[in-house]
This record gives structure tokens, sequence and C-alpha cells, in this order.
């Protein structure tokens, strides 16, 4: 499930909607089940899942938490599929799963007409030129063509023997795990002011991937981050990231999906969180990237969700 912010546009008509979907989530979905919840004439919370194979299992246990935090919003669930019948099964499970007093918009969405019907003649949308597209390209804000897109940003790239130098280089200066820790702080503080370098050389990304593996450092910097500083944060942990090694970028993954949960990129959040299965990760941040998935959770408890961590940390009940 992802979970996006959704920008500051006008949106009039069930058609903006449909074509503002791909600025709400991050990318342009395709065998996708979107819910956007509506309250107050506002989109308060987006929400995707995959749609199930044909006959298999349901879309319900990764949505219900949407409708659950948000018990007076209007849900509006978009299936975007190539399959007529695929699309509507999965809406009518949503249908049949939501509170029957809870108001509701069901409609299937294929790449040229949306549907509020199985019978319906559907009506002709934008899917890759709206203008609310536009305004999410003036605004800064990255549309991918898929997820695919998404995951490629959270691939470890590097092999051992690519680190081998950069590793040399390190143990040559002789730091000892105190300077070098002091020395990955600064970076990020460098980072963080814009003083540093956009994105690190490979002596700099190793030495910050090597300083996430130290619980202290990690503790520290997860909790220092903002709504704020989090899209700045979110670009220096998929650097870290991408040079890594597989089995060592567990650390800077986590950092990475909090970063982009906070920072509004809850899709970037989730694939953050699948590239977790079989990499080791420290338990109680993967924990909590986990769990603010699950409960669609916003950005604001952040401050809550990071307290817990450390209140755990110091033995507080």
């Amino acid at each position: 499930m992802t979970k996006a912010s959704a920008p500051d546009i006008r949106l009039d008509s069930l058609t903006d909607l449909v074509e503002c979907v791909p600025v709400l989530v991050g990318f342009h979905p395709r065998e996708s089940m979107v819910l956007v919840a509506v309250e107050d004439g506002r989109v308060v919370l987006t929400a995707r899942s995959d749609l199930p194979p044909e006959g298999v299992g349901s879309v319900v246990p990764q949505l219900d938490a949407v409708w659950r935090r948000l018990p007076r919003a209007t849900i509006v669930a978009m299936a975007f599929s190539e399959s007529l019948v695929l699309a509507w099964l999965s809406l009518a499970d949503i249908d049949e799963a939501l509170p029957c007093d809870r108001e509701r918009v069901l409609v299937h969405v294929d790449r040229e007409r949306w549907y509020d019907a199985p019978d319906a003649d559907g009506v002709r949308y934008d899917a890759v030129g709206s203008a609310h597209l536009a305004h999410a390209a003036f605004s800064g804000r990255i549309v991918r063509a898929s997820r695919d897109e998404l995951r490629t940003l959270v691939e470890a790239r590097r092999a051992p023997a690519d680190l081998l130098p950069a590793l040399e280089r390190l143990t040559a200066r002789k730091l000892r795990s105190r300077d070098l820790l002091v020395e990955a702080r600064a970076l990020v503080r460098a980072h963080d002011s814009g003083t540093g370098v956009v994105e690190f050389d490979l002596d700099q990304a190793t030495l910050l991937s090597i300083a996430t593996h130290d619980l202290g450092f990690l503790d520290a910097t997860i909790g220092s981050m903002t709504r704020e500083n989090a899209p700045g944060r979110l670009g220096l942990w998929l650097h870290v990231v991408r040079e890594s090694v597989p089995r060592a970028a567990g650390p800077a993954i986590v950092a990475a999906g909090l970063a982009a949960w906070l920072a509004g990129e809850g899709a970037l959040a989730t694939v953050c969180l699948e590239a977790l299965g079989g990499i080791r990760a420290p338990a109680a941040w993967s924990g909590v990237l986990e769990q603010i998935n699950a409960d669609a959770a916003h950005p604001d408890e952040w401050e809550v969700r990071r307290d817990g961590v450390v209140a755990e940390r110091l033995g507080v009940a």
C-alpha cells in the first residue's frame, strides 16, 4: 500500500480525479486498486495496492486501514486494469467490505476511459497529457511512468569487488570507529545545510554505508529527520543504497523509506519496504516502516512513531 500527500490541485469532476491519480501516487498505475479518501471536499489520503490475479485473493486486507482511519471520508475506489472482469471483481470486494453507511464511488479505469458501471460506455480522460500532470511537473513533483522506475531507485548496484578500493582507502586512513562516525555525521549535516556535495563520491558513500551499521549513528540520523529535511535526506540515502552491495544496504534502505514517507513519497516508501526482503535491517526502524505502511499513517505521526523507538531503546514503559 502506498501513501502520498495530495498536491494543491483543484478537482472539479471525477475525470479530474482520475487524471490526478498519477500525481497522487507518484507513478502511472497499472493493474492497481487506488483508493482516494475525500473528506470535506479535500483529498486526505491516497492508497494503492496491486490487483490480485483473476480469481485469486483480494485487495481488501491491504486497504481496509484506509476506511478504518477515516470513518467520515467518502471512498473513491478506482481499479486501473485492462480487464473489465478483474476490475469489477475487485471493486465488488471493496464495495462489500465497506461499512454499509459509507459513501463510496466505484470506478474502472483503462488507458483511455473510466467507467462507473460494467456496462457503461465510459468517459474519455487524458492519461498522459492532463493539466494536472503539467502542474505537477512545473511544481517539481516527479511522476514516473511505472512502479518499476521506483524499484530501480532502491537497487544496491555494487559488487564487493567494486567497493574494495574504497575500503582500502578508508583502511589506509586508520580511522577509529569514533572518527568515522564523526565524519559521517558531518557529511549528513553538510548535506542538510546545502554546503555539501549533492551526491557523494564512492568513498563518502561507502563511509556512510558503514556508519549506518552503528545503531547509535542510525538512531540519531533517522531521529533527526523532519518533514522539512526529508526530501534531501531521501536523495542522500538513495544514493548510498545505490553505491552499496545488496547485503549491506539494509539500514540505508530503511532510512530512505522513512525519508520517503516523510516527504510524501508513499509509493517509494513501500518500494523500500519491499526491497528489504531477505536483507538484514535494523528491526526497530524497519518495524516502524512496516507499521506506517500497514496503518496508512500520515507523516504528522512521525514524532510519536520515532519517540516510541527511542523509549524502547531507553527501556521506558
